[in-house]
């Protein structure tokens, strides 16, 4: 059974600098976990990194996580673009106003119906999508942060 786990930005800097968030990740690779992540993601994701002083450590093990977690990199498609204007047109939960990105990167997840969605960002985790997108049919994933997908999910296979 496919378990599509989307991947936010915060989790490859999470698992960079600690192994204990990158083990959390290996073990959902290895117990059969479809690992995705979208073209935005990588972007801010490399965007980020090249703007740290220790980019030259962040940009190659970002590189090899997205190659030893054989992550599926999702592009712009209908549906993104969809959930994309009525998340940013029918704002109804203050908090993320402002998180243009956040939103992209649920609406990836929502696109290619991935079940998980993963992120350290308490807003997003606990987001409401707006109803008219329910109605016709698009799913917030689950959102966890990395703790509580192992907790959760992971130590309850």
């Amino acid at each position: 059974m496919i378990r599509p786990v989307f991947l936010d930005t915060t989790v490859f800097f999470d698992s960079i600098d600690d192994d204990r968030m990158k083990t959390i990740m290996d073990h959902a690779k290895n117990a059969g976990f479809t690992l995705k992540t979208s073209i935005t993601v990588i972007g801010e994701a490399l965007t980020q990194m090249r703007e740290n002083r220790d980019k030259d450590r962040y940009v190659p093990a970002f590189l090899d996580l997205l190659d030893a977690w054989d992550i599926n990199i999702h592009y712009p498609n209908d549906p993104v673009r969809v959930l994309c204007y009525i998340m940013g047109d029918e704002e109804i939960d203050s908090r993320i106003i402002r998180e243009v990105t956040g939103r992209t990167h649920l609406a990836y997840a929502m696109a290619y119906h991935s079940e998980f969605f993963i992120t350290s960002d308490k807003n997003m985790r606990s987001y409401r999508v707006p109803k008219k997108l329910e109605d016709v049919g698009f799913i917030k994933p689950i959102t966890l942060s990395l703790q509580d997908f192992r907790d959760e999910i992971l130590n309850k296979r």
